[in-house]
């Protein structure tokens, strides 16, 4: 309720300045990062939110979770979504739907937890909602996430900030550069170390950091201008790590809101990218050509209590490793043809990817059996094996070659723009498997080789396998220019998710095709007489071939094609100055997804929606800069959701409330206070995680945090 009444506040608000307003300036037009195109945010169909380098410092908000979750039909409980879709998908698969760059480098593999990616030094965040066929192809069905960071530049400059808070927190971040060789050679060094606490609490254990985020980013750039703006050459290298708690906690022994996990064993993650980048430009043949070289290495380990509980019920220990290396050759170009403007984009696409994981479970031979349904009462099972634990250690070596060519173009003809692209994408995976298992006590070695005797395991040994998939990705559109900054467009596009082969511990090997999807977006944004932009679009997707879980257990994981859904919405967003000292902003996403055919072993799911899609979204805020001040509210809203696609149990809808408040010495020193969730809502993010009989674990969202701290620039 109170979000709606936010909402009906800054309505009248903004219509009491379309009336009152002083004469608006003109409007920037801010040409969209993700668009290969290079568009301006008015001038395209796309339905994107975006914050720039001003407003990310003015809400005093420190990583991409805090900054996307405002923006409208984006989910940020238990990792991103976009329109009611997970970075995997409704019920896992083979890639991602959401392709995460920054600075050019693809954050694949385990690189992508947009909780701990700082926006320190950030220059543009965007999200691009909806398919983005021509501008990523794979891994981007439901959208992409795109930060760039600030590059260097002849003038010299140097900003700090320093900060603590509840929960034992401290950020120190420090950013600068200048020419080396003036018109030549420029530099910039970015640096952000942080550490907290968090807010769970393990008395098991006497962990009062179970939900630890520690981390740094270390960011260093070089231009290099030899000929001047003839040629570009911009370097980036990026080391980030990440040390990471858990967020679940016990919700039967104690009540959840207690924030306590009872986990016998560690639970932590560790996450390493290094990353490197060579971006190229020039001139040439009357095009701007791009030549982009990027790769990635990244190192993800983890060990987890496997049932989540101060039982002796097993953990779970991997290390995985990722890297990947891609090269892009484009051109863009404006010319004519028969006496209209063409614009357009053309380029070559190639990439490598390697992955090798090495996980090793423990588990009661119980749980095992339970499972399989050979426990015909689970708690007997518990009694009579509970000294017999099973070991399995699961080794696999994956790569994957992408190849792709694509090309989109601008044909306008006065008023109207018609827009036609095509992107054709083919992928060759191979997959080495190999898995060893034993049993900890001789009772526990002969029950799991009777189940492999009897089909009800495979055995172990090595597979060699593999996968190829190629796909054309079309694109159509036409956009009319109602008045000069007011813009309307139709799109239709293809979108799609890679294929793969998956392992299941009971069926072996099995390989499965690409999903796809067909989108039909309207799009409609301009600017107010007071120098608001408005931009509103509606979208309808159908999705076809889907790739659905059909295993009968969590050890049978067996995806197919066998899968339709729809999804229908809107976003609506609205940002700009309405006075000079003053900057308001909004969003409001609806999300309507809907499994139109999903039959698993565990029920028929046809009819129901996605796990983790909130049917609705919002959020509103101002910056008020009078003076010397600064004050910045956000209030945002996320709907509930259901946990999982059986849709019983329910995730809790939330309104939080943050912001920034900070004044500048007469030295240019700023001091300021900010916070998050300030009126300590308890949520869950992921409700009934299921642990040991009896018992369950939630994963609920932050608690308040708040802090003061001090920045300034040089």
């Amino acid at each position: 309720m109170r979000i709606k009444v936010m909402v009906v506040a800054l309505a009248g608000v903004l219509a009491g300045w379309a009336v009152h307003a002083e004469e608006a300036e003109p409007v920037e037009q801010v040409v969209i990062t993700g668009d290969k195109l290079k568009r301006t945010e008015i001038d395209s169909s796309a339905s994107v939110g975006a914050r720039n380098r001003r407003q990310i410092a003015e809400s005093g908000m420190t990583t991409m979770e805090d900054v996307v979750a405002q923006m409208a039909n984006v989910g940020t409980a238990e990792n991103l979504s976009i329109r009611g879709v997970q970075m995997y998908g409704p019920i896992g698969g083979g890639g991602k739907t959401i392709t995460m760059v920054v600075d050019g480098v693809p954050q694949d593999g385990f690189g992508q937890d947009i909780g701990g990616l700082s926006v320190w030094d950030a220059d543009r965040v965007e999200v691009l909602r909806g398919p983005q066929s021509t501008n990523q192809g794979r891994n981007s069905l439901a959208g992409a996430v795109v930060l760039r960071t600030r590059d260097p530049q002849d003038a010299r400059d140097f900003s700090y900030r320093l900060s603590a808070g509840n929960q034992h927190a401290a950020r120190v971040a420090m950013a600068g550069g200048g020419a080396i060789v003036d018109e030549v050679l420029a530099g910039r060094l970015s640096v952000e170390q942080r550490r907290r606490d968090g807010d769970v609490y393990n008395p098991t254990r006497d962990d009062q950091r179970a939900n630890k985020d520690d981390g740094h980013t270390y960011r260093g750039k070089l231009r290099i201008t030899p000929w001047g703006e003839r040629y570009q050459a911009l370097v980036t290298l990026v080391d980030d790590k990440q040390l990471l708690g858990y967020n679940t906690v016990e919700a039967v022994k104690v009540p959840a809101g207690a924030r306590q996990n009872l986990s016998n064993e560690p639970r932590d993650v560790s996450n390493h990218t290094r990353s490197a980048a060579l971006e190229q430009t020039f001139r040439a043949y009357g095009a701007d050509v791009t030549l982009l070289t990027t790769y990635s290495h990244n190192r993800y380990a983890r060990v987890q209590d496997y049932d989540g509980t101060e039982l002796r019920q097993g953990y779970r220990t991997g290390e995985n490793i990722d890297r990947q290396w891609q090269q892009e050759a484009r051109a863009n170009f404006d010319t004519q043809l028969f006496g209209h403007k063409l614009k357009g984009v053309a380029g070559l696409y190639y990439a490598r990817q390697y992955y090798a994981g090495d996980d090793k479970f423990i588990v009661p031979v119980s749980y095992v059996l339970g499972l399989i349904g050979q426990c015909r009462v689970q708690a007997a099972c518990d009694a009579a094996y509970g000294a017999d634990f099973i070991s399995r250690r699961q080794m696999q070596d994956n790569a994957s070659t992408t190849r792709a060519a694509y090309g989109e173009f601008d044909y306008v003809i006065d008023r109207l723009t018609l827009t036609a692209g095509l992107r054709y994408d083919a992928e060759r995976q191979r997959r080495l498997l190999s898995s060893a298992t034993e049993g900890t006590s001789p009772l526990a070695r002969q029950i799991f080789t009777q189940l492999i005797r009897s089909g009800a395991f495979t055995p172990d040994g090595t597979q060699d396998l593999g996968t190829d998939n190629a796909v054309w990705l079309p694109k159509l559109g036409v956009r009319y220019a109602l008045a000069p900054e007011w813009v309307a467009g139709l799109t239709a596009q293809r979108g799609y998710r890679t294929g793969g082969v998956d392992y299941s511990y009971q069926r072996g090997s099995h390989a499965y095709g690409p999903e796809y999807t067909k989108n039909y977006e309207a799009s409609l944004k301009g600017v107010l007489d007071n120098g608001l932009v408005v931009a509103l679009n509606a979208y309808r997707v159908n999705w076809i071939d889907q790739q659905v879980n059909i295993g009968r257990n969590t050890l049978d994981v067996y995806f197919v094609n066998a899968g339709s859904s729809r999804l229908q919405g809107l976003e609506a967003e609205v940002h700009g100055r309405v006075a000079r000292d003053l900057e308001l902003f909004g969003a409001l996403g609806l999300a309507r997804t809907e499994f139109i055919n999903f039959v698993a072993p565990a029920g028929d799911y046809s009819g129901h929606e996605f796990a983790r899609s909130p049917r609705q979204t919002q959020s509103v805020g101002f910056s008020w800069t009078p003076g010397r001040w600064l004050l910045n509210l956000n209030l945002q809203h996320a709907g509930g959701s259901y946990t999982g696609p059986e849709n019983t149990d329910r995730n809790d809808s939330h309104t939080t409330l943050g912001g920034k408040a900070a004044y500048t010495l007469s030295n240019g020193v700023t001091l300021f206070a900010y916070g998050s969730n300030l009126t300590n809502r308890t949520y869950i993010t992921a409700n009934k995680l299921e642990t040991v009989t009896g018992r369950y674990a939630v994963a609920l969202g932050n608690a308040r945090q708040f802090g003061f701290g001090v920045q300034g620039t040089l």
